[in-house]
């Protein structure tokens, strides 16, 4: 294979992929202008979703590279699903205000670069030709997945660890509550002790602080925290903490029984998991530890009656002559 179908060959998986590119997203584009003229007539805005102050601030053009440019062209048009991707970044821990084009240019990378690597190994002849565009268009599409996949991974990650801190946390906050302290300075308090043991709740935490401090109320500051993590367990908290404030109850004794309650919990799902481990170790019992076991003990047993088995035959073919 010459240069010129190298080239050739090339050039019409370029054009192929930016055409299909284009197509869908002009495609998206006309469907997402469609509906946002359909909720502008109905009333309905997309102002009900969460949104951070993270990344109220978009990244300008000026400060992305070149990818990113391109990935930002790509970016979804309408503010609801704009916003649906910033949550999912949010809810993962992405922070960063050029987050949502870092991704778009990520995928678009890999969609890209795979399937051009795999004709480039077939040029050199590494490969033949239908199996590398095979190969690449496979391997190019679940890379167009991979990094969702990645996002919904760290968001199941973070809202383990967040799940599971959220006890100890407002153990700390009651005991600091019960001791006179008020609801902020025991916040800040905890935050400051938090920072060892659990890292990331003492982070969330002090974006909490801080949004407390600029005149949200600690309820609602709960409740943008809840947006960010996803968690039910922290909306039914700034629930309780809204009660507690507007009912004047003990806001000490409120917390301390979701502690209790959220402690139950995670011992439920320890023992879950226990329960599940017993099911899972089986099969690898029965793959791996099974097998050896029988040939160490039915081996020379098998050798054994396969050698008496050989001399009874010996022996009667003897008699025999």
């Amino acid at each position: 294979m010459n240069s010129n179908h190298v080239f050739i060959l090339l050039s019409t998986l370029v054009a192929v992929t930016a055409a299909t590119l284009l197509a869908v997203h002009m495609w998206a584009r006309r469907n997402r202008a469609v509906s946002d003229r359909l909720d502008d007539l109905s009333g309905a805005k997309p102002s009900h979703l969460p949104r951070s102050r993270a990344l109220e601030r978009r990244a300008k053009p000026g400060e992305m590279s070149l990818l990113q440019r391109i990935s930002h062209k790509l970016l979804p048009d309408g503010e609801a699903e704009r916003v649906r991707l910033e949550n999912r970044l949010l809810q993962a821990g992405v922070y960063a205000p050029s987050g949502a084009s870092t991704y778009s240019a990520a995928r678009l990378a890999i969609l890209i670069s795979v399937p051009m690597a795999a004709v480039a190994l077939a040029a050199l002849g590494f490969t033949s030709l239908r199996a590398a565009l095979l190969w690449g268009v496979l391997l190019g599409g679940v890379g167009w997945l991979l990094p969702n996949w990645g996002l919904q991974w760290l968001k199941s990650r973070r809202q383990l660890k967040l799940r599971n801190s959220l006890p100890d946390f407002l153990d700390l906050i009651s005991t600091c509550l019960q001791s006179g302290l008020s609801f902020e300075a025991a916040l800040q308090r905890v935050s400051d002790e938090l920072r060892t043991a659990h890292p990331l709740l003492a982070a969330e935490m002090s974006v909490v602080q801080h949004e407390i401090g600029f005149g949200k109320s600690p309820d609602q500051a709960l409740r943008d925290f809840a947006e960010r993590s996803d968690l039910d367990v922290v909306k039914t908290l700034s629930t309780f903490v809204e009660q507690s404030r507007r009912f004047g109850s003990s806001m000490a004794e409120t917390l301390q029984m979701h502690a209790d309650m959220l402690r139950t919990q995670r011992e439920q799902r320890a023992e879950e998991r226990a329960q599940r481990a017993a099911v899972k170790i089986l099969f690898p019992t029965l793959l791996f530890i099974f097998p050896p076991i029988l040939v160490v003990l039915a081996g020379p047993a098998a050798i054994q009656l396969q050698e008496k088995f050989s001399n009874s035959g010996e022996k009667s073919e003897k008699a025999d002559r």
